[in-house]
């Protein structure tokens, strides 16, 4: 064959191939320069070796000897000269972090090494070992494409290939991103993190180049460690531990004083009644007595069981937040809650409900009593009194908890995550403290709440001034009080209504993945889950059923238990329906219609109350039979009154159980239900000192500094004109 005729051949095949490329409509294409790339091209130009082999290939000779700093270099050079000669401190300090990062696809984030192996290599060393935790993430090359096809099975990509998966990550909320990498290190302490970040980023560069795709390296300074490093031992922490050490000698002193005139009155076979004396409100024995009374006859034991079903229901989704925002090695568990539920914990972001509304339904029943009975007094006094002894009655629980977090939990543990997750939350107490005792922490960036709780309470606190104007204008011309109530009853409704609909927000609060790994990175909280204006419909809507439950009690309304049982069931089907209707919002690349999520927005905060309103008309009505027993026990009122100081130390302990962690944990269900039991046992001890020591003590006390020329019993109490025998205020539970 001629020359000739083999050109003319290629030249048609050429054309024949421009031909099939363009008009193959099945085959994707992409755009770069004057190129037309097709699918074909962009598998060629993905790397030939796995991204693992490329980590190893950057780190397996990795050295801080081009750092910026001086002594790291001086420091580095010892290190490497001492593991050339297999000196034990320089090989321990090697091998206690990987090279060769595992299980990538299957979302493993954090490949941690050995913490302690690093840090324990002491002074008697020439270098000391630090560990940091970089992030490393991967981004693909500008005009590439490696988007692939996402299915509903999370071991499946189908034909994809492998590299696909890694480049081509987006920022998905119902999964964990496959191309960001927390590696943990050991390094020379003289390097910081500027160090290790620049060496690691030259590194990687260097490596990466020639894939024609970068990296980008983030050293956090707070993520470097050393066994010295140490929240410092400041004024704040000692004057914190001689206050709290000077609360227990007054407590054990005074019981002591208390158990011997005790002992002393029975001999004599005298009465052993407490003195009427401030003294004896530091008694462990008065406040246990207090703890431990159970009064079968009060109707409101069924708040006290209430509260503490709501209490434990919050604190395992607590508990399952925190693990997740913590190092797991099975990524799947997380995702396949988003795809497949329970539904119960995508959407239960309104579980304090119940809680305001009970808040709501006391305050009438403790405000009207005290209001009918002050006729002379002023109006000002009478408004401020009761403001006035919820503060202090809140206030030192309060004020310890955000002591021991600021002062006292960033000394109890240790690890690789600890300082982010224990002295950033000091950090912020100690800064921000002052937005807690004026209740306005709800009103906050979330990234400068001092405890996560503690929007809860302002927002019950600003709930609780608008109601106590409420009550009294009630009290004082019931009509005006009706029309009064129904006005905030019908904001609280449409605000979140109005607001949802003009800013095109979420009616639900979700939580994403990417901000499910730090919580106060959801904006979220911001918009729609703090404000107290969003949240308002459960604290009025109790309120105003304490009146209907009054007008029904006192015209003896009763209902059959058929009645009972069975409007129970209907509307708990309608409420869970409501409720878990929330998971469409879930749904991937789900269209957004601001009518449905407005809608949604008003009604998630109507279920709960929903419930409250049928389940309260029927208790203190008509009662449910046998249940009665379950809402009105010893063991549910005793675990009840100690919800207040559960409620504003179980994150806290949370944290400080999950933050020592040092290697990431494999999550399953029982592994939750484990871990939040051993939490609930160290949060309930934790309450019962706090109670024992702080809470019940200066309840007594405010109890004398404000009603001392009063008979106690005319004081605010939990008792009420509704029932048989009330519970006295130094018996009850705060109103949370």
């Amino acid at each position: 064959m001629s020359r000739l005729s083999i050109w003319a051949i290629a030249f048609l095949m050429s054309a024949l191939h421009i031909v099939l490329v363009h008009s193959f409509e099945g085959t994707p294409s992409l755009n770069v320069g004057d190129h037309i790339i097709t699918e074909e091209y962009v598998d060629d130009l993905i790397p030939d070796v796995w991204v693992s082999d490329m980590f190893y290939r950057a780190l397996a000779n990795f050295t801080l000897r081009r750092a910026p700093d001086t002594d790291c270099r001086r420091q580095s050079a010892v290190y490497e000269t001492h593991l050339r000669n297999h000196t034990s401190w320089a090989v321990r300090m090697r091998e206690s972090w990987n090279r060769y990062p595992v299980g990538i696809l299957v979302g493993n984030t954090y490949q941690m090494g050995d913490y302690d192996e690093c840090v324990e290599l002491g002074v008697r060393y020439p270098v000391k070992g630090q560990y940091c935790l970089p992030e490393i993430k991967l981004i693909p090359p500008t005009g590439r494409n490696y988007s692939f096809e996402r299915t509903e099975d999370l071991d499946d990509f189908g034909i994809n290939h492998a590299w696909k998966t890694v480049l081509g990550w987006g920022d998905y909320e119902d999964q964990i991103q496959r191309n960001v990498l927390k590696l943990g290190m050991c390094i020379p302490d003289a390097c910081s993190a500027l160090d290790l970040q620049t060496s690691l980023q030259s590194e990687f560069d260097e490596v990466f180049h020639h894939e024609h795709f970068k990296t980008i390296v983030k050293v956090d300074p707070i993520m470097c460690r050393v066994r010295e490093d140490m929240f410092p031992y400041d004024t704040s922490y000692y004057v914190t531990m001689l206050i709290f050490s000077l609360l227990v000698v007054i407590c054990c002193g005074v019981t002591l004083h208390h158990f011997i005139r005790i002992s002393y009155q029975q001999n004599k076979n005298e009465n052993d009644e407490v003195p009427n004396s401030f003294f004896y409100d530091f008694s462990l024995i008065v406040s246990i007595k207090s703890l431990l009374k159970f009064d079968k006859d009060n109707e409101l034991n069924f708040f006290y069981t209430t509260k503490l079903i709501t209490m434990l229901s919050i604190m395992y989704g607590h508990k399952y937040f925190i693990l997740l925002s913590s190092p797991i090695s099975n990524s799947k568990f997380l995702e396949k809650v988003y795809l497949n539920g329970p539904a119960i914990i995508l959407t239960s972001l309104n579980a304090v409900d119940p809680f305001f509304f009970i808040s709501g339904f006391i305050m009438y029943i403790n405000l009207s009593r005290e209001f009918r009975k002050t006729k002379d007094e002023s109006v000002w006094k009478t408004l401020l009194m009761p403001i006035i002894q919820r503060i202090l009655r809140l206030l030192p629980a309060y004020c310890v908890v955000m002591a021991i977090t600021a002062h006292i939990i960033p000394h109890l543990g240790d690890g690789p995550l600890w300082p982010l997750k224990s002295w950033e939350e000091a950090e912020i107490c100690k800064n921000y403290w002052w937005t807690n005792l004026l209740f306005i922490s709800n009103f906050v960036d979330v990234k400068y709440q001092c405890l996560y709780m503690s929007w809860y309470l302002s927002c019950d606190m600003q709930f609780f001034i608008i109601g106590v104007i409420v009550v009294y204008i009630l009290t004082k011309n019931q009509k005006k009080g009706i029309i009064l109530l129904g006005t905030i009853l019908g904001l609280s409704i449409s605000v979140p209504f109005i607001i949802t609909l003009l800013t095109g927000r979420d009616g639900i609060d979700k939580f994403p993945v990417q901000y499910v790994l730090y919580l106060r990175n959801i904006l979220s909280l911001n918009e729609s889950y703090r404000p107290s204006y969003m949240r308002a419909t459960p604290f009025f809507s109790g309120l105003a059923m304490s009146i209907v439950v009054e007008k029904f009690k006192r015209k003896n309304v009763k209902f059959s238990q058929i009645v009972v049982h069975g409007g129970l069931i209907a509307i708990y089907t309608f409420i869970f329906w409501v409720q878990f209707y929330g998971t469409v919002f879930y749904t991937r690349n789900r269209p957004y219609y601001p009518l449905e999520h407005a809608l949604y927005s008003t009604l998630c905060h109507c279920t709960w109350a929903v419930a409250g309103i049928w389940t309260t008309i029927s208790y203190f009505t008509s009662g449910y039979g046998l249940l009665n027993n379950v809402f009105n026990n010893r063991l549910t009122v005793f675990m009840g009154k100690l919800s207040y100081s559960v409620m504003l130390l179980n994150i806290t302990v949370m944290l400080t159980s999950q933050s020592s962690q040092r290697l990431p944990v494999h999550m399953s269900a029982k592994y939750v239900f484990d871990t939040w039991l051993y939490d609930l046992f160290i949060c309930y001890l934790v309450a019962i000192i706090i109670y024992l020591i702080v809470e019940e003590p200066f309840a007594k006390l405010t109890k004398r500094l404000l009603y001392q020329r009063k008979n106690t019993k005319s004081s605010i109490n939990f008792g009420s004109p509704i029932g048989k025998p009330t519970i006295s205020n130094s018996n009850t539970v705060k109103e949370d």
